[in-house]
């Protein structure tokens, strides 16, 4: 049974600590000095220890006089990097990804409707005019980059936190879809304008708040999409260590 270092010790315990104290983004935990008189060890370990949470994104260690170990809430984009290096060494397959997009995609654009503001409206409809541009200069490149970015947006009037990270960590995901073998202009402008009318359709039933549309088009989106990946031959980027 392998032994668990004493560094990894106190940031459990420490990591129980925040919990059990309920503290928040802005608390501080002690000093090193009051830390190490606490656990009856050097101020290597429970440095080793606090970087680990930093790492975590749990802890900032600030500067300065009156710095010191932080709590910060841990980011998305911080737990959506975890994730990726967790299925850097699976096996995954694209179809992997669109039986959960399938469905989440659905539930997060019925989440929405009714919540999306003016700002939110503009930036759909922004998107959809670059990925028309897009289209017009054949930048399968762009376009296929701003098409997820259209799911992003919805995303962020989502008030389901666990559905939130579902979706954004399968969008960082599709992502790193790389179109290979395939290299079929007919293909690719098709993908392209599909993706432009289902935006088109979905703006339009979000902004009728249309409940059933919505989900209706989001569903049949879904499913055509992922039947343009498997003509396309999609495969994933096997380089899922790198920040998406």
């Amino acid at each position: 049974m392998r032994r668990i270092k004493l560094s990894d010790q106190v940031a459990e315990d420490l990591r129980r600590w925040i919990a059990r104290e309920n503290l928040g983004p802005k608390d501080r935990l002690p000093p090193e000095k009051v830390l190490m008189q606490h656990y009856g060890c050097s101020k290597g370990t429970i440095r080793e220890a606090l970087k680990a949470l930093e790492v975590e994104g749990l802890l900032v260690m600030q500067a300065g006089p009156n710095g010191g170990p932080e709590i910060q809430a841990t980011s998305m984009e911080t737990v959506v990097q975890q994730m990726r290096q967790y299925f850097h060494f699976q096996n995954l397959d694209f179809k992997d990804v669109y039986e959960l997009r399938k469905t989440l995609e659905v539930m997060v654009a019925e989440n929405v409707v009714g919540r999306l503001n003016e700002s939110h409206f503009d930036r759909l409809q922004a998107n959809i005019d670059t990925c028309i541009e897009a289209s017009r200069n054949d930048d399968r490149e762009t376009g296929r980059i701003v098409e997820v970015e259209f799911h992003d947006i919805l995303c962020e009037a989502c008030d389901n936190p666990i559905l939130l990270l579902m979706c954004r960590f399968l969008n960082a995901m599709v992502r790193d879809l790389v179109i290979r073998r395939t290299d079929s202009l007919r293909e690719h402008t098709a993908f392209g304008q599909h993706n432009i009318d289902a935006h088109i359709e979905l703006l339009a039933a979000l902004k009728r708040r249309d409940s059933d549309g919505v989900r209706q088009a989001m569903s049949q989106h879904m499913h055509c999409v992922e039947g343009f990946m498997s003509s396309l031959d999609a495969t994933f980027h096997m380089d899922l260590l790198s920040r998406g």
